[in-house]
């Protein structure tokens, strides 16, 4: 089977910037044309003076920009601290891998062993060119048809580029998590695991049991390992896809309604801008 890119699994990255970028439009439109009122009001002759509100206004939205900008500028530091402890943990553990990776397989990441301990997982990992590792102790507990169910899960990680927009999610939202982007990051995290899921599951025309076979070996390893290796938190939703073939829906209550509640805000910020920007 050839690997095909699913461009609906980049849905939540697009998603999420779009927003962040309204967002902070909104608040740049608002800083400005309220900054643009005040010293229009301060150009008129007579020494006129700006009404404090307006004052109110430039500071607030000017706050929001620089509090925003380092947030994101911090989140985008914490990621690169994260990668390169998560390279110095693995670094000496990872090894050549066993076995020859089909083409299509090997086209998309570069495979690694990792020898560390005895705890089963497999993730990918890399901001460019994907690199997979699987760690020895979950390879020797599957047979044939489970360990290529895995590749290609992984595989589909690397297509997707999805420790970039993972990386990329994480910083939004530690910038923007009131408003909504928390929630649409912890969706991405489930959302992401089954579309691979549903790469394996293609790769054996609909059979389900390799793959099954391989996640219920994982998880009896180690069933609290943390939710980027896939497991956390995306478990249920993997096993309701796999039993139902059914994808989950792209949104919840809870994430519809972060998203209308700061859209309202977003056009509110938009509307006094225009009204300011206008000297009503």
């Amino acid at each position: 089977m050839r690997l095909s890119r699913a461009w609906g699994a980049y849905s939540y990255s697009l998603a999420a910037i779009v927003w962040a970028g309204t967002v902070m439009a909104a608040i740049a439109f608002g800083f400005v044309s309220s900054l643009h009122h005040a010293i229009w009001i301060l150009a008129m002759p007579h020494h006129a003076m700006a009404p404090l509100w307006l004052w109110a206004v430039v500071g607030v939205s000017g706050i929001m920009l620089v509090v925003l900008w380092y947030r994101i500028i911090a989140a985008m530091m914490r990621s690169q601290i994260q990668r390169r402890h998560l390279l110095e943990l693995i670094g000496p553990y990872l090894r050549p891998f066993p076995s020859s990776v089909p083409g299509p397989l090997a086209e998309v990441a570069d495979w690694f062993m990792v020898d560390d301990h005895d705890e089963r997982y497999a993730f990918t990992w890399g901001l460019g060119r994907g690199r997979v590792a699987i760690s020895r102790s979950l390879w020797q507990a599957l047979d044939e048809s489970a360990r290529t169910a895995v590749m290609y899960h992984e595989a589909a990680h690397a297509l997707a580029r999805d420790p970039f927009q993972q990386a990329l999610l994480q910083i939004l939202s530690e910038a923007f998590k009131p408003l909504g982007m928390g929630s649409l990051y912890r969706r991405y995290l489930v959302q992401r695991e089954i579309y691979a899921d549903q790469t394996a599951v293609r790769a054996f025309q609909g059979d389900d049991l390799p793959l099954l076979t391989a996640l219920k070996a994982a998880v009896e390893s180690a069933p609290s390992l943390p939710s980027h290796v896939g497991l956390a938190g995306a478990l249920e939703a993997r096993i309701q896809f796999l039993t139902t073939q059914q994808p989950m829906a792209w949104s919840d209550m809870r994430l519809r309604f972060r998203f209308y509640a700061s859209g309202l805000a977003v056009l509110v910020t938009i509307a006094e801008g225009i009204l300011v920007w206008c000297h009503w």
